[in-house]
This record gives C-alpha cells, structure tokens and sequence, in this order.
C-alpha cells in the first residue's frame, strides 16, 4: 500500500521527513510511494518558506541569465523535487556516495557541498535524517538570494542548522572554495535534457578541481546519445499529460524503432580534475567544449527518420536515471534538422555561454 505523506505541523516535521526519507531512499520499487514521498517533502518546504506552485511574487518567479547559462527561478527549482524519479534516484546516489567517502576518508566529518540547491535543498535535507551533523556538512550555494534565504528558513524551521556549514549566494560556475575544509562530495544538478540552456557543464568544469583527492561529484557521468527514430513509434502509447515513469513505459512497449548513431557528448567530473585539461577532448571554437562530432546514417537505412538526442545519467556506482525515467533523461527532438535519409551525416558540437547546448547540422 503507498504511503500518504499529508502536510504535517511543525511538532512531527522531523518524524515525517524520517518516513519521507526512507521512503525516497528504500522503496524505489514502488513509484506511488516515491511520488507521495516526494509531493509530501515539497509540502513541508513549502509550508516553511512560501514557495508553491501559485507563488506569484516577484522574487520567486525571478529566473537569471548568467554567463554560463539560465538559473532557473526558486519556484520552478522547487517543482523539481516532484520529478520523484529525479529525486529518489540522486538522493540514493548521495547517500551512497557518503557511505563511500566515509570509507576514503575514515574519522573525518564529510564535507558536502550543494551547488545550487534552490529553495528546499531537496538533496540534503531527507539525508539528515540518516547521518548525525558530526558526520556530514553541507555548504548549500544558489545563485538567488530568495532561495538561498528560504534553505536557510526550513533548516532553522526543523531543527537542522547544525547540519549546514555555510549558505553561499554566489554563481556555482565561478565559485572559489577558500574554506578550510576540503571538499569530500560536490552535488551539482543544474541541467534539462541533453544539457540544455541550464550551466550543469560550466559548474562541473569550474567544481571538480576543487574537490579533494579521492573526493567525488555527483552526478558521476551525463551521457548525450544522438539516435534515429521514428516518432509514430516512439511514443505510439504515451497519452498527453503523463508522468515521467508512465512514459518510460508507453515508449518501452510500443515497438519504438531506434537506430544509434553514436555519443554526442559524455561529460564526466574526472575530464576536469586537473585543470589543464578542461580542454582535453577538443580545442575551444567559438565556446565550443568538446571537438565536434560527425555521425553518420547507414546508407542502406531504408525510409525517413527524425534525430534524437538521449541522455543518460549516472548519479553514482551503479544508481543512475535512465531514458524516460524523469525530465531530466526526455528526448530531445531536433526537429529542425527535418527527416534524414540513409547516408546523411551529422554534425554536433556542445556550445558553453549563456545559452549551453548542442548546434548541429546536416552536411
């Protein structure tokens, strides 16, 4: 039976976010019981800061254009934590990771810091029901001074401020860590399907030289496939208006026709590590990251297809979000690029600047 996760008062937010918790990181089985779980840690935020979906002040619909792409508004950065596949599966990637660097780094408290948290630091606060502040820190950064002030609200508003090192109003992708404690785990999730708009590349860039050796980023590995389809197929059973989980398996059982075309980008924290190499994979043209890629369509591919790019995500080990399974890993349609034949070739190349993504064409 799922488990409802009903607003609660300040008195059992701490019992409540325990059972939520459990329920986001031991119970991936059961997608109504991870979208309860989710729907109910988004009330409890919400209650505490004033962030909802009807939120109409200025400061909560304020979205940045930042050198290195969008930041996203405090009230859309709260609606992620609903993608439930999302959140349970980057939740269940930290806690392993932590379990991990407890290992590398034994006696030591864990110094986690969360790029981008939003409003509700959906990727911190249910863990502090399964760690003691004397085990892990967080140093919660955002861009927007609104959201960074409300994290700071629901952590004093539960008890949990012993658990928060530091709250940074400051743009993750020139962020200098001058603390004195090194940095053991950098959460970092800033992006939409195929890298898209969002600066998740431009903070992995700037944030996986700071951390320390042995330390490790999450996500581990976003993966951009580019393939051809047919979009009949594609997505022949997905009804209009359905979740993220209901169209992984619409997609997954309707006899969809893909052909791979090859990797279009594979973005790891370990290419960025040393900081020389940041341009390793290619030179840099005109924000270019990585060199282009040219993929070419069999030429005895009989019939017209569209181009696709799939993302894949490998929050941490083996926990990772796979097609359809959140917003996150959507396909991306290059509908510009029209229908392409057997024998065509396709060039793409990821872009960095205020508007991050791939350009491509047809040669």
């Amino acid at each position: 039976m799922d488990t409802n996760h009903p607003p609660c008062s300040a008195d059992n937010h701490p019992s409540s976010l325990k059972q939520i918790a459990d329920d986001l990181l031991f119970h991936n089985e059961s997608e109504g019981r991870l979208k309860a779980a989710a729907t109910g840690l988004y009330s409890i935020c919400s209650a505490v800061t004033g962030i909802s979906e009807n939120s109409s002040d200025a400061a909560d619909l304020d979205e940045t254009i930042l050198p290195s792409g969008k930041a996203i508004s405090p009230k859309d950065a709260a609606s992620c934590l609903l993608d439930f596949g999302r959140t349970s599966k980057f939740l269940r990637g930290i806690h392993a990771a932590i379990l991990e660097a407890q290992k590398r780094f034994p006696d030591t408290v864990i110094e986690i810091l969360y790029a981008g948290c939003g409003p509700f630091a959906p990727l911190a606060l249910p863990l502090t029901s399964r760690f003691r502040a004397s085990e892990i820190q967080f140093t919660l950064l955002d861009t927007h001074k609104r959201s960074l002030s409300a994290a700071r609200r629901t952590f004093q508003a539960l008890g949990l401020t012993a658990f928060v090192r530091d709250y940074i109003q400051c743009d993750a992708a020139r962020y200098s860590h001058a603390a004195p404690h090194a940095i053991h785990i950098v959460v970092a999730e800033a992006m939409q399907a195929a890298l898209e708009k969002e600066p998740q590349v431009a903070i992995t860039m700037n944030l996986a030289p700071q951390l320390c050796a042995g330390g490790i980023f999450i996500p581990e590995q976003i993966a951009v496939d580019c393939c051809l389809c047919d979009l009949a197929k594609e997505f022949a059973l997905a009804p209009i208006g359905v979740d993220a989980a209901e169209l992984f398996r619409a997609a997954s059982n309707s006899g969809r026709h893909r052909t791979q075309l090859g990797p279009a980008l594979d973005l790891t924290a370990e290419k960025f590590r040393n900081p020389l190499a940041s341009g390793s994979s290619g030179e840099h043209h005109e924000g270019t990251l990585f060199s282009k890629v040219t993929l070419d369509v069999p030429r005895d591919l009989a019939g017209e297809f569209d181009v696709m790019l799939l993302t894949r995500i490998t929050v941490f080990d083996s926990i990772s979000l796979g097609h359809y399974e959140s917003g996150l890993t959507s396909p991306k349609i290059l509908y510009d690029l029209g229908k392409v034949r057997g024998g065509t070739r396709i060039e793409l190349a990821y872009n960095l600047g205020n508007k991050p993504g791939f350009k491509y064409r047809s040669l």
